[in-house]
């Protein structure tokens, strides 16, 4: 489960870094911008599943270990997910 939470958060990063590329005028054709977002995707993938303090926080908090904190942890972390997908659906950039 976490592995798809995962995948779909480095989704949206790569959304974000490819957008900015594209709006600077870095990536002008599809086939460059599908090759930067599958790179940017699958390397803070590795990354991030590499980040191995991170990935047993979470999976703690989803398995009950941490208490109420853990899951308000994790309502926290899907709350500011939203508000990303949000920010790039309502502005078409990620609003740092």
């Amino acid at each position: 489960m976490i592995e798809y939470v995962i995948y779909f958060f480095t989704a949206f990063i790569a959304i974000g870094v490819v957008g900015q590329a594209g709006a600077s005028g870095l990536l002008n054709g599809a086939f460059q911008r599908g090759f930067a977002g599958a790179s940017a995707q699958i390397v803070s993938a590795k990354f991030l599943f590499s980040y191995t303090n991170f990935e047993t926080f979470v999976r703690a908090c989803l398995d009950g270990s941490i208490g109420l904190s853990g899951y308000v942890f994790l309502g926290s972390l899907g709350f500011l997910a939203a508000v990303w997908v949000n920010n790039l659906v309502e502005y078409r950039q990620a609003i740092i």
